[in-house]
């Protein structure tokens, strides 16, 4: 039988495990969306409470978000070395907007494992656990929800898949920087899901230069 809201809602305030693990990422209408909320600019909101995640994953052939490792800052150059034998020509670089945490856990949790801004949550809140993808189920141990309901959300999951590839392509086409009018100046630099350091918006700016593309 389906657990009814009330049911869920017991089972998540019981654990907030999910906003004391992760790190939550944004698309610029979320980010206006929680400003709002919040009674700060846009500008304000980015540059004090979210901060930069960049990811990188070795890839040479021409494709979305794909540039040369030539083009590189040299530090970030240094902190790829420390973990690869040999850095690949070309890497797909993954850049977002995350929520910053305080004290190692999402900023807008209550001690009670309510929500600051519940209503207006990013997607990938209110689709958490539920996410319509092939093996999650392993991925979250700790989720009592999970193992307890059949549900799924795959209209809403379709629509955020629909939203994130808009997102990347925006990227790839305009630039991170078009794409956010405001940004945090720095974050965190990871190659795969490895933390490697800190990178800063000009760093990523001069990485994202020139695209790798096919050869006519």
């Amino acid at each position: 039988m389906p657990l009814t809201r009330k049911q869920e809602s017991d089972i998540c305030l019981s654990c907030g495990e999910c906003c004391k693990r992760y790190s939550i990422t944004l698309l610029p209408e979320e980010a206006t969306i929680i400003a709002k909320k919040l009674r700060l600019s846009k500008k304000k909101f980015l540059e004090t409470y979210c901060e930069l995640f960049v990811k990188v994953y070795p890839k040479t052939t021409p494709g979305l978000l794909t540039f040369p490792t030539t083009f590189f800052p040299k530090k970030i150059g240094e902190l790829l070395s420390r973990e690869l034998t040999s850095v690949p020509g070309g890497f797909f670089v993954l850049p977002q907007i995350a929520l910053k945490r305080k004290d190692g856990i999402c900023r807008y949790l209550n001690k009670d494992n309510t929500c600051q801004i519940y209503k207006e949550r990013p997607f990938p809140c209110e689709l958490f656990p539920f996410m319509v993808v092939p093996g999650y189920e392993e991925q979250y141990p700790f989720c009592e929800l999970f193992k307890k309901s059949n549900k799924t959300l795959p209209n809403k999951s379709k629509k955020y898949s629909k939203q994130i590839k808009t997102y990347f392509k925006q990227i790839d086409e305009k630039g991170f920087t078009k794409v956010w009018k405001s940004t945090p100046k720095k974050g965190k630099f990871f190659l795969n899901e490895l933390l490697l350091g800190e990178i800063t918006i000009k760093q990523l700016a001069k990485m994202t230069e020139t695209k790798i593309t096919r050869k006519k």
